[in-house]
């Protein structure tokens, strides 16, 4: 335990309270004296300077009111230029003392604000002739030296930091020109002309008792701010990360808004997490979280924030960014957080841990922020269940519908109407919402692989995107139920085929889809339903979409079936082409997945995790 401070505190603290014996010692005698000597006065003031610098009165966390600049101000209104001169490069020399390796900043504070402070008097010197001056003379003049004070002291610190830091003139301005800032500095100078009358009217002795007030408010006000800081950082951080949390990102994205800003958000969502904790524990788990966050807090520039939005779900927000920028800057963290050295990540997929992450954009993909986290949300679940550790950019198929499509005005309603549709089906039922996205990814690349024309293409993905929209109409309990359905639950379901047409129908340009909407569920031996359709009365593109789907389905978990391997689901398909799919598009589905690695040869895909 140590009993005795550094020698340097220890020459500092002792040199202080020299100083301060003198201060209050020469300060009672200024009342019986007719004059204080030159000298005094600079070793007085010197001796607060060296008092005070250990104290500030904080306002916020980067924002804090100077006691010296309050002293150097109210003595320079006071007393002559040589007096100040000397008593700031002594206190700047006692009080760089105590640093070591950045001895020469605090140097530069002190000899700073003393010529500030010099600046200022060649602009308004009143001396302590007050109450000789109008009120008018009097504000208008403390009111340039103010003014002087501020500029003289940014102009001389902003050149310090282009100087020594490299910093350039924008960053130094975005940095110090700030509202709260220049509030602070002023207050800072209100309270040095507060000093100036103190001393004017009483001399050294009430500059002691200002001193014993300053000190008293300083060290309350310091308790009471930690405090206020403390709790103030339990509502807005996340205690495990040290990120922000859930409901300051939240509240940002309300201010940007407010503020008709653009921005992108992005969500990252930790791979196999899940598989992680169970396999290394929680702990492990936790201080996973920590590396991942730290990563990020690396990576963040100025602007951006960063917070813990969930569980293993961060959420990242990027003013001013496009998407293509934000696509960028997501790629850049993945592939700092897959390049990070995870213990016990070789127990996962890939040997790694890594993140999948969803992009959306404000105002061009969304008008409200509940549709703009939807979005995002939608985007980030769409890279977790196409093979993960990928940034997914939002995309709708429906935009691209309109887009392409020649839609009137009733049309475009009918649309809007469609994309509520599936907003339900996807709060009703994720998986379905997932597997439509897989299933438009199959069935494209193997249209493609067989040279189908860009038209059918085109309309083979959009009825690829809505064949399921019919179960919107099946209840929650029969759509997501555990286990082997009934006759009569069984019935409702493949009515979906059916509802989905409908829905669709009312929309002239989407007619070529209608087929595909209404035939996935045919088989080619003519077994399937709704209309018994056999062989080539199948259309080409509900042919393709039935192995897509057949596919996905079988290499996806369900509550009520175990998922299979890539290998297991191609052998399933070989065995059933010619009764349930087509035999010539069996094996250029099989290649094309292959070929592209659109599922990973040793597992079928999971329920994000």
């Amino acid at each position: 335990m140590k009993l005795l401070p550094e020698p340097r505190k220890l020459i500092s603290l002792l040199v202080s309270l020299g100083m301060l014996i003198a201060t209050i010692t020469w300060g009672a005698m200024s009342q019986l004296a007719l004059g204080i000597p030159d000298w005094v006065v600079m070793y007085t003031l010197a001796g607060l300077l060296v008092l005070v610098e250990r104290f500030h009165i904080l306002v916020s966390i980067n924002d804090r009111i100077s006691v010296e600049s309050v002293y150097l101000v109210g003595f320079s209104l006071v007393y002559p230029s040589n007096i100040i001169v000397w008593a700031g490069l002594l206190y700047a020399v006692v009080s760089s003392i105590q640093y070591r390796s950045k001895w020469y900043i605090q140097l530069f504070n002190g000899v700073n604000l003393t010529l500030s402070a010099l600046f200022a008097t060649k602009v308004f010197h009143p001396g302590a002739q007050y109450s000789l001056m109008s009120i008018n003379q009097c504000v208008l003049g403390l009111a340039a030296f103010a003014v002087t004070f501020l500029l003289a002291n940014f102009a001389m610190t902003s050149s310090y930091i282009t100087l020594t830091y490299g910093v350039g003139a924008i960053q130094i301005v975005r940095g110090l020109i700030r509202l709260q800032f220049w509030v602070v500095m002023g207050i800072t100078v209100l309270i040095g002309v507060l000093l100036s009358i103190v001393l004017a009217q009483a001399g050294l002795s009430g500059a002691v008792l200002f001193t014993f007030l300053i000190l008293l408010v300083s060290y309350s006000y310091r308790d009471y701010f930690r405090m206020a800081t403390h709790f103030k950082e339990l509502s807005i951080k996340d205690e495990l990360t040290g990120l922000f949390n859930h409901r300051y990102i939240q509240s940002k994205i309300d201010d940007l808004i407010a503020t008709k800003q653009d921005f992108a958000v992005m969500m990252l969502d930790v791979d196999h997490f899940k598989r992680y904790n169970e396999v290394w524990g929680h702990v492990r788990g936790d201080e996973a979280l920590k590396s991942i966050a730290d990563v990020l807090r690396a990576n963040r520039l100025p602007d951006e924030e960063v917070a813990r939005y969930s569980g293993e779900e961060f959420l990242v927000v990027l003013p001013g960014y496009d998407l293509a920028q934000a696509n960028l800057k997501a790629e850049l963290l993945r592939r700092a957080i897959e390049d990070t050295n995870f213990p016990g990540a070789e127990r996962l997929p890939g040997k790694k841990l890594t993140v999948s992450i969803g992009v959306a954009q404000y105002p061009m993909q969304a008008d409200t922020k509940s549709e703009l986290l939807m979005k995002v949300d939608d985007a980030l679940y769409k890279g977790k269940f196409t093979g993960r550790n990928k940034v997914s950019l939002y995309t709708s198929v429906l935009d691209d519908m309109q887009r392409e499509l020649t839609m009137d005005d009733a049309n475009q309603e009918i649309v809007k109407t469609i994309k509520v549709f599936l907003a339900i089906l996807n709060s009703k039922d994720r998986y379905t919402y997932a597997h439509t996205e897989r299933d438009v990814i199959y069935a494209m690349a193997l249209a493609k692989r067989i040279g189908l024309p860009e038209s059918s293409i085109r309309y083979l993905r959009f009825g690829a995107f809505l064949h399921d929209i019919g179960k919107v109409e099946v209840p929650t309990e029969v759509l997501t139920k555990r286990g082997p359905l009934t006759r009569e639950e069984w019935q409702i379901m493949k009515s979906h085929v059916e509802l989905g047409e409908n829905i669709a129908r009312p929309i002239p340009s989407l007619a070529p889809c209608l087929p595909i909407i209404r035939h996935h569920h045919e088989r080619f031996d003519g077994t399937g339903y709704p209309d018994g359709l056999k062989g080539e009365e199948i259309p080409i593109e509900a042919r393709i979409l039935t192995i897509a789907d057949s596919f996905d389905a079988m290499t996806t978990s369900r509550p009520y079936q175990r998922k299979r391997t890539m290998e297991e689901a191609f052998a399933e398909l070989r065995s059933c082409a010619g009764r349930q799919f087509d035999p010539d598009l069996v094996e250029p589905f099989i290649e094309v997945v292959r070929e592209t690695g659109l599922l990973s040869a040793d597992e079928g895909e999971e329920n994000p995790a």
